[in-house]
């Protein structure tokens, strides 16, 4: 198994790279919209944690920004009727601690909040890995939370915001607030000043 790919980053698509490593391999890997967020400009050296994912007709190497996520991906896939793609999906939309909160919490609307996951899908990543994910647990991670910090978070997704940053952004606000309850709209402004 390919874990890890060091190189120089020679081309960045919309759900891939392209890394020539030392040895003159060029390899294009697959990544989550996460990672494309802090990527180095291209011709710059780039470390990437990798899962090699062999089907019937294809070797698909994918990429993330640390192992933990690596980790999240494959135990993603052990759900049933969840894939490759729709685990990339999720580690694109949603950071790995706040997916991991949700699976264990059991929140299906947060896992909802990613193309390809309906309700069945959402409750089955729950039911199946909720008590699998201990040790993938980070406390270095802000907690959103759920209703209107969530909405906020997708809008400043929406707005091209990367994941993260949005998540940062938004928690920030809620701190700013002391507690106090603001609709959507009133967040998202908040939270702009963050990111």
């Amino acid at each position: 198994m390919i874990r890890r790919i060091r190189g120089r980053l020679l081309a960045v698509g919309t759900d891939r790279v392209e890394v020539l490593t030392v040895s003159g391999l060029g390899y294009e890997v697959l990544v989550p919209a996460t990672v494309l967020d802090r990527l180095p400009p291209v011709g710059e050296e780039v470390e990437l944690h990798t899962a090699l994912v062999v089907r019937d007709d294809a070797l698909e190497l994918y990429g993330f920004a640390g192992a933990r996520d690596r980790e999240l991906f494959l135990r993603l896939q052990t759900a049933s009727g969840v894939g490759p793609r729709l685990a990339l999906a999720l580690l694109g939309s949603l950071p790995g601690g706040r997916i991991v909160r949700a699976i264990r919490a059991k929140d299906h609307d947060v896992l909802r909040t990613v193309s390809g996951v309906g309700k069945k899908t959402a409750e089955r990543i729950a039911v199946e890995l909720a008590d699998k994910l201990d040790d993938l647990v980070s406390e270095e991670e802000p907690e959103v939370g759920t209703g209107a910090a969530l909405e906020a978070v997708q809008a400043l997704r929406n707005l091209g915001y990367g994941a993260r940053d949005s998540e940062d952004a938004v928690h920030r606000a809620r701190r700013s607030l002391d507690g106090r309850e603001v609709g959507v709209e009133e967040l998202v402004r908040l939270a702009l000043q963050h990111v």
